[in-house]
């Protein structure tokens, strides 16, 4: 039975330092943002390097015949072994606030319990830091310049986590002293630890208070005992050959930890040292000395939970749930059934983190993995990977269907609102399910295959479950593919601008030009916005591309004109991260300086829905640029929900009627038709706040007569041009302006 954690939590608790003082420790140790950023990108890379690197720790450590002494337990060598290995695969994860120091303080109270000396925390970093700097180099070799920052950075949180340990040894052996003293005033000089003399064939000859303690025999008792009486057969097995090899005078000492028989029924784990005495006359004696331990193996436990289940929930860590897989396929193997694997996180839990907090944040998470616990068989477990990922495995499966059946079963239970600081939510997830043995022989490829499935489950929009398919691994690979492209496209140049003619109705005069993004990887063939502008969005790469085209689009402006080419406006869209991102006015006033683009000459476009998220603060934001000169169009109008109240506070200058209502407006029935009305009224809505309506994707003459009609200022869409370069465009201009300059030479 694993240790009640109350008292772990307590002391490590009254030794937590303030979050001020660990951000001034990590500030003397100068862990940065990058030493994080450097430790995280490692991370990955050297999980499967960390086997090698441990093994190379304890051969070190059987080099010393002390610790040789130590570890000669097969059991003892091996429990160490994981634990260490779960230990020390944090170090790099990146992640070194509250949360890691308590778990530091609580990992460091328990090895301080079980009795572990200090300065083997100081080897054992020593020798994994100097391990690690060839490992590190090697998995480093195509980018050394990053070699000694990382190892910089690995040093730094090595030397936080040593101090971090120490502190626990102070402060703990401070109140060990302190309590000891009181014990020892208390037991009026009686020892404290059980002793005992015993007979050579292994009689209780005399035994003292703390001993009959221990085992709840009184003296009397235990004189008409024998010590086979008080450890089980399998005890006494290992126990008899070694008493007749002390009583022969074949071996000085014997120490052993075991679990004594108590008279209540109890077994307690004590540590049994037993010492020959070969007095002067008379029969061989043996003096035991009898420590009670079970407090130091409850530690124990409690050390091989932490290092094997999730801190903040109490459910498996990934550690722990790796090894359920190997023994659940190995069942599976003999049985026939399946496994499966669902791996499942919250929709949009960044959104509770940001607007409640993260406290709010942790207790849903203890709440959904609560809920997961009551949806599960007692059989299945529960894991959580952290943050909001938890994984749930289902072993014995005669079928998929039950898989399929406890995956509903878990929407609907996290979908029933929890209350949290007074809130009402109901976190939704996405579900994505792999099966042994169709979709993996082992625990890390299920797992690969079930995040490639609820990375699909939320493509397919959230709040649903999908099992793993051989095309998701495509979609995914191609995915990244994608995305580490994209993350050099700037820097390689492959990013590129074309551009949209915006025409006057009236008089067919080109007035401006929309700014359009394409991608052309080298050597490879032209990709459209639609197929990567969604993963630039969601990596955040939308910024630094965005301020690209802004500039390059600027630029161009000021190159047609210094060309003398008319003065064109240039239309760029704005993304939604992009218009969310702090500093957006800062940033365009900037690239309007650098470039000379003139502010009048650039209209910046923003969908309707980006802007009623947060109304407030995008009326802020678009009166800033606004006031710079700059002018504002809504993108994609109609499309989204407006409302006419905010719609009157925004400083636009034009509304953009989206092509879904231009592409179905028919010649003969367009005014009669739904489209060509909401087009109307679009048109009409604008006017009367004095705005300027542009019409998108238009195609025929018929639409572009429809609009005219309508009094639609200006058009754009494939029936005037197709999206061009920059020279194209240019071009396109000589003739409009020969025609310019002919009418004003009849007109003389």
């Amino acid at each position: 039975m694993l240790a009640d954690p109350s008292e772990l939590d307590r002391t490590a608790s009254h030794m937590m330092p303030a979050d001020a003082e660990i951000q001034l420790r990590l500030q003397f140790l100068e862990v940065t943002a990058e030493d994080v950023r450097l430790l995280r990108e490692v991370h990955p890379l050297l999980q499967p390097r960390l086997p090698e690197v441990i093994a190379g720790f304890y051969r070190h450590l059987q080099t010393i015949p002390v610790l040789r002494g130590l570890l000669k337990d097969p059991v003892v060598l091996d429990r160490l072994y994981q634990l260490q290995a779960a230990y020390f695969q944090t170090l790099t994860a990146g992640d070194y606030g509250i949360d890691y120091v308590r778990h530091r303080l609580r990992v460091g109270l328990a090895h301080q319990r079980i009795g572990l000396a200090p300065e083997w925390y100081i080897g054992a970093y020593r020798k994994y830091l100097g391990d690690l700097g060839p490992v590190l180099q090697e998995l480093l070799q195509d980018r050394p310049g990053l070699f000694l920052p990382t190892y910089s950075a690995l040093m730094k949180v090595g030397s936080f986590d040593m101090g971090l340990a120490l502190d626990t040894y102070i402060k703990a052996g401070r109140q060990q002293l302190r309590d000891s003293e009181a014990r020892f005033r208390g037991a009026f000089g009686q020892a404290a630890v059980g002793l005992a003399q015993l007979s050579a064939d292994g009689r209780w000859l005399r035994v003292n208070r703390k001993l009959q303690d221990i085992v709840g025999y009184t003296e009397e008792e235990l004189r008409g005992m024998h010590v086979a009486d008080l450890v089980t057969p399998e005890d006494w097995q290992i126990d008899a050959p070694l008493l007749r090899a002390l009583a022969h005078g074949e071996l000085e000492t014997s120490s052993r930890e075991k679990r004594y028989l108590c008279k209540d029924g109890r077994r307690v784990w004590v540590k049994a040292t037993v010492t020959a005495m070969q007095p002067d006359a008379g029969d061989a004696a043996l003096v035991a000395v009898i420590e009670d331990i079970s407090q130091r193996k409850q530690f124990e436990e409690e050390l091989m939970h932490l290092a094997r289940h999730d801190a903040l929930t109490g459910l498996a860590n990934r550690t722990l749930l790796l090894d359920r897989v190997s023994q659940a396929i190995a069942q599976a193997r003999r049985s026939g059934n399946q496994v499966a694997m669902l791996f499942l996180d919250l929709d949009r839990f960044k959104t509770i983190n940001d607007s409640l907090g993260h406290d709010a944040g942790d207790r849903v998470v203890i709440e959904v993995g609560r809920r997961l616990k009551q949806a599960v068989r007692d059989a299945d477990t529960v894991a959580r990977f952290g943050g909001d990922e938890f994984v749930v495995l289902l072993p014995e499966l005669p079928t998929e269907d039950i898989a399929a059946a406890l995956a509903q079963k878990i929407l609907s239970a996290l979908f029933e609102p929890m209350l949290i600081h007074g809130h009402e939510l109901a976190p939704a997830c996405s579900i994505g399910i792999s099966l042994y043995p169709r979709d993996g022989d082992n625990g890390k490829t299920l797992l690969k295959n079930a995040d490639a499935a609820l990375y699909q489950a939320k493509a397919m929009g959230r709040g649903n479950y999908q099992f793993y398919s051989e095309e998701m691994n495509a979609r995914t690979l191609d995915r990244l593919t994608l995305e580490s492209g994209l993350r050099h496209a700037v820097e390689r140049g492959e990013l590129e601008l074309k551009y949209q003619p915006q025409i006057d109705l009236a008089d067919g005069a080109m007035l401006g030009a929309e700014a359009l993004l394409r991608w052309r990887p080298a050597g490879q063939q032209l990709v459209m916005p639609d197929a990567f502008i969604t993963i630039a969005e969601e990596t955040g790469l939308i910024v630094p591309i965005g301020e690209w085209v802004l500039r390059t689009a600027c630029a161009q402006q000021v190159a047609w004109r210094q060309s003398g080419l008319p003065d064109l406006r240039i239309a760029v869209n704005l993304s939604a991260r992009q218009f969310r991102q702090p500093g957006l006015d800062a940033m365009v006033a900037r690239v309007l300086a650098e470039t000379g683009c003139p502010a009048d000459r650039l209209e910046l476009e923003i969908t309707e829905s980006v802007l009623m998220e947060r109304p407030d603060s995008a009326a802020q934001t678009l009166q800033r640029l606004s006031d710079m000169g700059v002018q504002l169009a809504i993108d994609d109008f109609g499309t989204g929900y407006s409302s006419l109240s905010y719609l009157k506070r925004f400083p636009i200058n034009a509304l953009k009627i989206d092509r879904s209502f231009v592409r179905d407006i028919a010649a003969k029935s367009a005014a009669s038709n739904d489209d060509g009305a909401i087009a109307a009224a679009v048109i009409a809505l604008a006017h009367s706040m004095g705005l300027t309506v542009v019409a998108e994707g238009v195609e025929t003459e018929q639409q572009r007569d429809f609009l005219r009609q309508l009094h639609c200022d200006q058009a754009q869409g494939f029936y005037f041009s197709e999206p061009m370069s920059a020279a194209a465009l240019a071009h396109r201009f000589v003739p409009q302006r020969a025609r310019e300059c002919g009418e004003q030479a009849q007109g003389m």
